[in-house]
């Protein structure tokens, strides 16, 4: 209640230990500290310990868990709550394990029960259907958009991560506005194969087929996994959208798909994407609201699950350097010439 400056709920009960029996006639004493909290919610650590009816005798730990708390506004959603700055020592290590212990809800809940690699995710490329792939490509991205219950996340300074949990699905979203039209930003962040620019996980992307003007395959390869010893490649359809209306944004949609010019290969590590790409809304003539969205797939949940739980801040400094590569090239005539 200190913390937040009014009467939390009770959201979640997890990691409940007993250690201990109590005995008749005990003299119980509950602890509860905050651990940390995470934008909307935070960790509780609470204990039991029983006293004998001699209070001379040494207290028993009997009993543990850990609460998760939050503080609904009046339309019963939960505020944004105060950030914890841990104490040295002791309160440093609570802070870090409550990190981890977030990290591993996200996990068991979509890393380990998750099914989703029974099935291919990429769908056959063909000339025939190309219209239908395309417009569901963009459409799914734009569907993911205008879900509601995005959370906050995160923040580091002027970059915020979101993240969206559904079904057996993990999404995040990571947004920033940048001094740069949206119309130069939707060209440069089209161009797969200036991604490696700005991206560190990239290391090549190679147009392997122009659909039409607006929509390209490409063949790329991305570094490898801390768990895995060959680097990932993908082949994505990528398809590009300007507005149709005032209001809508500039889309880059990605998605996978399969080629039988480019089956998978002993050396890399064949990876997927179901939905992720860019929206970009103008806020003005020299300002742009920038977007990523993303459908976490299982290879690469363990990597968003860390960034969730602010283990690192892997994803929000790559988005960093995403606005550092749009305000170099704003002005590039060759990029500004370019179509993708």
């Amino acid at each position: 209640s200190r913390l937040c400056h009014a009467h939390p709920t009770l959201r979640a009960i997890e990691m409940f230990h007993f250690r201990g029996p109590s005995q008749v006639g005990d003299r119980l004493v509950l602890k509860a500290i905050v651990n940390n909290s995470f934008k909307n919610s935070m960790e509780v650590g609470v204990s039991a310990e029983a006293y004998g009816q001699e209070m001379s005798v040494s207290c028993r730990h009997i009993n543990s868990a850990f609460m998760t708390f939050v503080v609904l506004d009046q339309e019963g959603q939960p505020r944004t709550l105060p950030m914890v700055a841990p104490e040295p020592g002791d309160g440093e290590r609570r802070y870090r394990e409550a990190s981890a212990r977030k990290k591993i809800r996200l996990d068991r809940k979509y890393v380990v029960s998750c099914k989703q690699t029974e099935v291919p995710l990429s769908v056959p490329w063909d000339q025939s259907n190309k219209v239908y792939l395309s417009y569901n490509n963009v459409s799914a991205l734009k569907m993911l958009v205008a879900k509601a219950n995005w959370a906050l996340a995160r923040e580091k300074e002027k970059v915020r991560m979101y993240t969206l949990e559904e079904d057996k699905f993990l999404s995040f979203r990571i947004e920033m506005s940048v001094c740069i039209p949206a119309g130069r930003a939707f060209s440069l962040l089209s161009n797969l194969r200036r991604r490696h620019e700005w991206d560190s996980h990239y290391v090549s992307a190679e147009l392997v087929q122009k659909v039409d003007d607006d929509d390209m395959i490409y063949h790329v390869v991305s570094q490898k996994l801390r768990h895995e010893n060959k680097p990932q490649d993908f082949v994505i359809l990528a398809s590009r959208r300007k507005p149709c209306s005032k209001g809508d944004p500039y889309v880059v949609a990605f998605r996978s798909v399969t080629l039988p010019t480019h089956p998978a290969r002993a050396e890399f590590t064949r990876g997927e994407t179901l939905c992720s790409g860019f929206c970009i809304w103008p806020e003005s003539e020299e300002m742009s609201k920038v977007a990523y969205y993303n459908q976490a797939m299982p290879g690469y949940l363990n990597y968003v699950t860390t960034n969730v739980a602010g283990l690192s801040s892997d994803i929000c400094s790559t988005f960093e350097a995403c606005e550092k590569f749009l305000l170099k090239n704003k002005d590039d005539l060759i990029s500004r010439l370019q179509d993708f």
